[in-house]
């Protein structure tokens, strides 16, 4: 089915998706001009660094050529790219709401964005279809299939659900939230680390079961670092044989969250420990710490657990009356997956990073050109005339401590900073003259220089280059009344009388008939009035 068929779309405008970072808006002008008129080109790029997103909006002058542009141009490759084109929306309601949005898993590597299109587009008109990738742009056996309606959605579901593709029996259920799957808001599984290296099963379960009944508990072997040496006893080889086949029964060893462990992979009670073949003796179980898992059977044994045992430093224990030591703060938190935490971690690591970004903005100067023999104390008293100094730096080698010629100098508000760049810049400094300005992070100075050989690379107007370009792009002119012959004239050298607008004998735009440098108008013929041509010009000379 034609995926524009029946859409009420009145725009002609449409979203391209899964775009390269450095496909650009001539390329995109080039390859859709071939379809109909394009009014407007816009990549959308990051406020900041002003990078790509990934995505950009074309705008047709005719919701034909944005039909056709959809019905033919879906998938094709932009940058060795295949990209995504659906039509724009201004209104997300449809999108946000989850309507007719279909989820698939278990598909097999070989198919793409297309395949899966085709597969689907049997059963209705859709909206949007993606297959999840990777960095590399490998598939990850998952993909969406947004459909118009959810009678179509409801249709492809009951059709195709638990049918083979490729030889693998594919899912196809509707969209569930995030926030809305199981097991994200009632949890039971944890996480634990920190706790003694000799504990087992036993104890684990042990100092947990206070909290509430408990399914399963698993203490993850230790890692086991082995040193190669030449002389090895008979003993220490068999130690590291053992040791050997212990951290590869660990690395096949999986906890499963919620099941009951089964007794092949129970741990015993040896444990597991470092060994250290250049002495041929094993290390202290006490020295090392391990991990775990424990699993709850109610979601609020596991929530009173982190609150009681979060951060401790002593377990106590109930059976001997004894308290124990630990050498770090026990953590216990819910047990996630690698995505899982690397995606929280990513969103608090950014969310530092622009909350640091807001703090130093406008305040924190980057000074260069900077004496080998200055340091931090001699650069803040230099800057302190100016305000309240929160921070001033050398940047140095890390191995010599040498200079590296410039630094950071911040102060505590943007007024201090502005007044310290404009006393400061080009001052001299034990003899140097130093530059200051605002400091930028790498990724904004990196795309203003990208902008700017980019701005060189593209050939301006009327064949002139863009660095004799005057401001928005407009060639630059000496002073009006002056032709080009006349600002090389010698200092002193007649120059021609400026006429007002609309004046007896002067030119309706205020811009005087031009002639040579002291030569008379009036002497000047009528047809060599004007700008001064080349011999031989094709255009001839300028008629008044």
């Amino acid at each position: 089915m034609i995926a524009s068929a029946s859409v009420p779309f009145h725009s002609a405008s449409l979203y391209v998706g899964d775009l390269a970072a450095d496909a650009s808006e001539g390329l995109l002008f080039e390859i859709f001009n071939t379809v109909g008129p394009v009014a407007s080109i816009r990549v959308c790029r990051d406020a900041v660094t002003r990078r790509s997103l990934g995505y950009a909006y074309v705008n047709f002058h005719n919701v034909s050529d944005a039909e056709r542009a959809l019905d033919t141009m879906n998938y094709t490759l932009i940058k060795s790219k295949p990209c995504r084109i659906m039509w724009s929306q201004r209104d997300p309601t449809l999108r946000k709401s989850g309507v007719g949005n279909v989820f698939v898993k278990n598909l097999d590597a070989s198919i793409d964005h297309k395949a899966l299109f085709d597969t689907f587009s049997l059963f209705g008109n859709i909206l949007s279809c993606k297959v999840a990738t990777d960095e590399t742009g490998q598939s990850q056996g998952y993909g969406y299939v947004h459909y118009e309606s959810e009678e179509a959605a409801t249709d492809a579901i009951s059709k195709i659900n638990s049918m083979t593709i490729c030889d693998k029996e594919v899912y196809v259920g509707h969209f569930v939230r995030r926030t809305e799957r199981s097991g994200q808001a009632d949890w039971t599984n944890l996480y634990v680390k920190n706790f003694p290296a000799e504990w087992d099963e036993s104890n684990l379960r042990k100092t947990f079961e206070l909290y509430g009944a408990i399914t399963s508990c698993k203490v993850q072997p230790l890692r086991i670092s082995i040193k190669p040496k030449a002389e090895e006893t008979v003993g220490a080889k068999e130690a590291t044989s053992a040791a050997q086949e212990a951290m590869d029964e660990a690395k096949h060893t999986r906890h499963d969250a919620g099941e009951e462990l089964p007794p092949s992979v129970a741990r015993s009670g040896s444990t597991a420990t470092s060994i250290d073949v250049n002495s041929g003796e094993s290390a202290s179980p006490t020295e090392v710490s391990a991990f775990g898992w424990v699993n709850f059977e109610h979601h609020d044994s596991a929530v009173a657990a982190i609150e009681a045992l979060n951060g401790a430093s002593e377990l106590p224990q109930k059976e001997s009356g004894s308290t124990i030591h630990l050498k770090a703060p026990l953590f216990v938190g819910r047990a996630q997956k690698k995505v899982e935490r690397e995606r929280e971690l990513k969103a608090k690591f950014d969310a530092a990073k622009i909350e640091r970004i807001k703090k130093y903005q406008g305040v924190n100067l980057f000074v260069k050109n900077l004496d080998d023999a200055l340091d931090d104390d001699q650069l803040r008293e230099h800057f302190a005339e100016f305000g309240t100094i929160t921070s001033a730096r050398i940047m140095r080698e890390p191995a010599s401590g040498t200079s590296r010629g410039f630094g950071f100098v911040c102060f505590s508000s943007p007024e201090e900073a502005a007044k310290a760049v404009t006393e400061m810049n080009n001052k001299l400094v034990l003899g140097k003259p130093i530059f200051v300005a605002l400091a930028q992070r790498k990724e904004v100075r990196r795309a203003q220089l990208e902008a700017q050989h980019a701005q060189r690379r593209t050939p301006g107007p009327y064949g002139t280059h863009p660095g004799t370009l005057g401001p928005g792009g407009v060639p630059s002119h000496g002073p009006q009344g002056l032709h080009p012959a006349h600002l090389a004239a010698p200092y002193g050298a007649a120059m021609p009388i400026m006429y007002a607008a609309g004046t007896p004998g002067g030119h309706p735009m205020g811009i005087p008939p031009q002639g040579h440098p002291g030569v008379p108008i009036s002497s000047v013929p009528p047809n060599a009035r004007g700008y001064v041509m080349a011999p031989g010009s094709p255009r001839g000379p300028i008629a008044d």
